[in-house]
């Protein structure tokens, strides 16, 4: 098995597995001793998720892992699959969280106790491929915050997620976040250089290059000032999820999380500038450049940042801009799926509106967003 810190994505490098649904029948029976009922894929950027529900729970190797809205098969890639000891981090935390009331997915024991595998597929051509890990997790239902109007309720709850996160993991401890050098982590931003020339835009490639030289500049030097721990590395609004009001169906409260394929050892400024770069996109409800200053009020409830991260906040989230744009449109080069290209839709004005307007101003606003909740 390689390294964690050997799972670095190369440009070029096709990582995607081939899972066709009969193959996920044949996975979920074999594996977990379960007879599928229905199959729906999942969106996801490089590994293969499908929510499969099944015609009785009863055969499951630990009853106790049953769940009544089904459960998510995920496949991953050829590269993180590499990484057992991580994938064997991001169960153990999905489990941690779950015991300090914070919703998420659970992983589920396989036939043998474990709750991983690795399992040789075939391609498109029928030929003998890598290994890929296997696991069965349970689904957790709600609808994706990315499918319902966004309010400033919604984002200050999604500040506040963010900062609860961050605070429970502070006590969790697992070998496997150790070193894990990945393309998504916000700390690999200087090597999106490599990933550039997919942008054939001039504009939008050289805003991409100021974007990276600023973080390499700007943020990096900085960065053993910063309080650091375990995070989740990518709370977007396709992972945070949403129910409605019983009372009032047009209302909507935060209601859990999903997908701990990006945990690692971090920064916590990284953690919510992420969330706040996904919010900015699909902000609809409001000047997107307010959006910053609902979130960060929840975050500040919770846990107060500290001045240090809050100087460095335009930086980091606009290197999340170019981080997730840049590698949208090389995944969507070596696989053109539209999901991947979901960021780009508005993404770019985005990024250009955030990086156009001066520090001091954003800065102003965020302030007297963030003080209008201190009397509530």
């Amino acid at each position: 098995m390689e390294k964690e810190g050997e799972i670095l994505l190369k440009p070029g490098q096709q990582i995607k597995p081939h899972v066709p649904n009969e193959v996920v029948h044949q996975l979920v029976f074999k594996l977990y001793n379960l007879e599928v009922a229905s199959v729906k894929e999942l969106n996801s950027y490089d590994d293969k998720n499908f929510h499969v529900t099944v015609k009785s729970d009863s055969a499951l190797p630990d009853i106790h892992d049953a769940c009544p809205h089904g459960y998510v098969l995920k496949v991953l890639n050829s590269l993180d699959s590499k990484a057992y000891n991580l994938i064997d981090a991001q169960n153990e935390m999905m489990l941690y969280l779950a015991k300090t009331g914070l919703p998420c997915p659970r992983p589920v024991k396989n036939i043998d106790g474990k709750s991983m595998s690795l399992e040789h597929l075939k391609d498109a051509q029928n030929q003998s491929t890598d290994q890929y890990i296997v696991r069965l997790l349970s689904f957790v239902p709600g609808k994706i915050l990315f499918s319902v109007p966004y309010t400033k309720e919604l984002f200050f709850q999604v500040g506040e997620l963010v900062a609860k996160t961050d605070l429970a993991l502070m006590g969790f401890k697992h070998d496997g976040l150790k070193g894990v050098d990945r393309i998504w982590n916000l700390i690999a931003v200087p090597k999106l250089v490599d990933f550039v020339y997919v942008i054939a835009d001039e504009q939008k490639h050289s805003l991409s290059m100021e974007v990276i030289e600023n973080f390499k500049s700007n943020v990096i030097p900085f960065l053993q000032e910063l309080e650091s721990g375990p995070i989740h590395g990518d709370f977007n609004e396709q992972n945070i999820l949403v129910e409605a009001d019983k009372e009032d169906p047009e209302k909507y409260s935060i209601s859990g999380m999903l997908d701990f394929g990006d945990v690692h050892f971090g920064y916590y400024l990284f953690d919510i500038s992420i969330a706040i770069c996904y919010m900015m996109i699909e902000c609809k409800s409001m000047d997107m450049l307010d959006a910053p200053g609902h979130v960060l009020a929840g975050y500040n409830r919770v846990r107060p940042i500290p001045q240090k991260e809050f100087d460095l906040l335009k930086d980091c989230i606009s290197a999340r801009f170019s981080q997730s744009l840049v590698l949208g449109a090389y995944s969507y080069s070596q696989n053109p799926d539209p999901y991947l290209l979901t960021t780009a839709q508005r993404g770019w004005q985005c990024l250009k509106t955030l990086w156009d307007c001066p520090k001091s101003e954003l800065y102003k606003r965020w302030n007297e967003i963030i003080n209008s909740y201190a009397n509530n």
